[in-house]
């Protein structure tokens, strides 16, 4: 058994066609979602990029005990866990944060593919399409994104482009081995959000205002309706070109005939409000001055998984999932030992062997004692088969809504319904706990 994972950053499951939530256009996608089975309700655990990918290369929940950091060394990854069982182990990747956080330790080769020219113009000499003071922080990363894009002219110079055509050589170099694990991470979806003119134009033609292509990571009494619009276009072109680009590689799978003994997994690790929630952005930048819930458009992820041999093609499933399950379900395809875990392998849900994992999945950033990225805390999300609730902690009351009915999180019933937050509290408390989170951490929910 092979293995082949595509992480998406910033990927929302609503936009995704075949969920048919935004008219977005991802026809790649669409057309592995018809192989694939899909987890309907993959909630993330840790926030954001690299404690996401901390969980997926561990199995681990990691929110209660680490933050944005290097991996700590008494973690086993997935990938020197396959590498130890005969895999040979590479990543490609333009997303290099969670390269440099030493998540990917184990692997046999790592391929860089964002590579910013040597001639790179400075970020400060390049221009603003709006306000300065609209754009996160004052447009710092915006202009760093847009001096590294500068020279981008065709269509395969953009960082995806780049990512999926090295990543299908990486096939076509490695199909003879034995048994091989290849993860392949994009940056692409998150912003900036910079394509060719011609995909912005599928969601937003003729639009002749201020160019809005980077979020505020506030709120949205700044932008006009047609600003909004115009913002969100940006993100569905992304979503658009990292398709077609996510179907090159599909395309080299199909052609080297790789379905009948490779895993493939198509994931993201956390969505972006547009507009949602009166927020643009997915987390605050204003530390604990305003930290942010985390709502749907956030913690629901796609999570679509090729095991061949299984005659699941096209199934769906309820039953909720999180990011930590993917390591234990690749080593459990794979046949391969797992060290200890918090995550469980997904097969069982797939043969039809067993109905849920999950009663409940959390997700936060981590805001503990030892927290080292101060600028985006967030208030904890737990989320149910049918309820999701923001917890409640000093300076903000419990908020809790019917997903099944009420899939936008307008209306909050945590007063309708005064016993089901506190004690999914509770619950979140034992958890923490049991995880061997620090008791002053834990204290903020009891």
């Amino acid at each position: 058994m092979n293995i082949l994972v595509i992480a998406v950053d910033t990927l929302r499951w609503d936009h995704l066609a075949h969920n048919r939530a935004k008219p977005v256009k991802t026809p790649n996608l669409d057309r592995f979602a018809e192989r694939a089975t899909l987890f309907e309700r993959c909630i993330v655990n840790s926030f954001p990029t690299v404690p996401h990918r901390m969980d997926c290369f561990t199995g681990r929940v990691c929110f209660p005990n680490w933050d944005w950091e290097q991996l700590p060394k008494q973690l086993p990854t997935l990938t020197e866990t396959l590498r130890d069982a005969g895999y040979f182990t590479a990543v490609v990747a333009d997303t290099t944060n969670f390269i440099s956080a030493n998540i990917t330790r184990g692997a046999h080769e790592i391929h860089r593919t964002l590579l910013p020219p040597a001639d790179m113009p400075d970020p400060k000499t390049m221009p603003f399409p709006v306000p300065p003071e609209h754009i996160r922080q004052r447009g710092a990363q915006r202009q760093k994104h847009a001096a590294e894009q500068a020279h981008f002219r065709r269509e395969s110079d953009w960082w995806v482009a780049k990512t999926m055509t090295r990543a299908a050589e990486w096939l076509q170099d490695n199909a003879k081995r034995d048994k091989w694990f290849l993860w392949v991470d994009t940056f692409e979806v998150h912003e900036l959000w910079h394509t060719p003119q011609y995909y912005v134009d599928k969601y937003d033609p003729g639009y002749t205002g201020l160019d809005y292509d980077f979020p505020n990571y506030g709120y949205t009494d700044i932008y006009s309706e047609t600003e909004l619009r115009h913002l969100w276009a940006h993100y569905a072109a992304e979503v658009t070109l990292t398709d077609r680009w996510i179907g090159h590689l599909l395309d080299q799978v199909d052609v080297m005939g790789l379905w009948d003994d490779t895993m493939l997994v198509v994931t993201s690790d956390h969505g972006m409000y547009i507009g949602e929630h009166n927020r643009t952005g997915k987390h605050t930048v204003l530390g604990e001055a305003d930290p942010w819930p985390l709502y749907e458009e956030v913690t629901h992820v796609p999570m679509m998984v090729w095991a061949p041999g299984l005659g699941a093609e096209g199934k769906r499933i309820a039953a909720l999932a999180q990011p930590a399950d993917l390591a234990p379900t690749i080593l459990d395809a794979a046949r391969v030992a797992a060290p200890p875990m918090d995550g469980r392998s997904w097969l069982p849900l797939i043969a039809g062997e067993r109905k849920r994992n999950w009663d409940v999945v959390y997700s936060a950033k981590h805001w503990g004692p030892n927290a080292r990225l101060t600028i985006c805390p967030t208030w904890v999300t737990a989320t149910t088969e049918q309820w999701t609730a923001i917890l409640a902690q000093e300076k903000h009351e419990a908020e809790l809504y019917d997903i099944q009915a009420d899939p936008g999180q307008r209306n909050n019933l945590a007063q309708r319904y005064p016993d089901i937050e506190p004690e999914l509290r509770k619950d979140f408390a034992r958890f923490m706990r049991s995880q061997g989170a620090a008791e002053e951490y834990i204290a903020r929910y009891e």
